[in-house]
């Protein structure tokens, strides 16, 4: 688990050296003295230490600091390899996670690639299918045309065919009347003789 950027013992640091500094010990300020750390994170430690009885300040003599000098410019430098060695496993994350990004971007952009080109090949499918459509409407028309003039001449056809048919049946029935009127004159004359 890597180190909290925004130690509790960061901040009362970054704050002392802040009120050394004679500068206000804002959480932004805080952060900036850090180099990091969320910004929540910072107010609630900066509220711990407010609610943290206040020690009495002590000066030390110049001895005892020169012996803790040594001791603190050691421990400092182990804690900037341990902050740099962090700070790289950071940078070589952040940058498997931007070749990852880059990856899953670049698949995006062939999938799109690729649906483009089937929607520029289904907008082709369908113009041609529009033609066609037209062309079969066209036909369709010239064909309901032409079915219209047929069926015309077909009611044309067969009034001419029904007058000529009345006529007919008028001469049938003429001959018939006649037919029967000899057959009538001849069965008279039978009887008669």
């Amino acid at each position: 688990m890597n180190a909290e950027i925004a130690s509790l013992e960061k901040v009362r640091a970054a704050v002392a050296q802040l009120h050394l500094d004679h500068q206000r010990a804002t959480a932004d300020a805080v952060i900036a003295a850090i180099g990091g750390g969320s910004k929540p994170t910072v107010l609630k430690h900066m509220k711990t230490l407010r609610q943290e009885p206040q020690q009495p300040v002590t000066d030390l003599p110049a001895g005892i600091l020169d012996l803790v000098r040594p001791v603190i410019a050691q421990i400092f430098a182990e804690g900037s390899k341990a902050e740099a060695a962090r700070t790289r496993d950071q940078i070589a994350r952040l940058h498997r996670m931007l070749g990852d990004l880059e990856a899953e971007v670049e698949a995006l952009g062939a999938a799109n690639a690729a649906l483009e080109e089937r929607v520029a090949e289904l907008g082709n499918d369908l113009e041609r299918s529009n033609k066609a459509l037209s062309a079969a409407e066209g036909q369709l028309a010239v064909r309901e045309r032409k079915i219209e003039k047929l069926s015309a001449q077909l009611t044309e056809r067969d009034s001419m065919v029904q007058s000529q048919l009345s006529e007919a049946m008028k001469g049938v029935d003429e001959k018939l009347a006649q037919l029967a009127q000899r057959l009538t004159d001849a069965k008279t004359d039978r009887a008669s003789t």
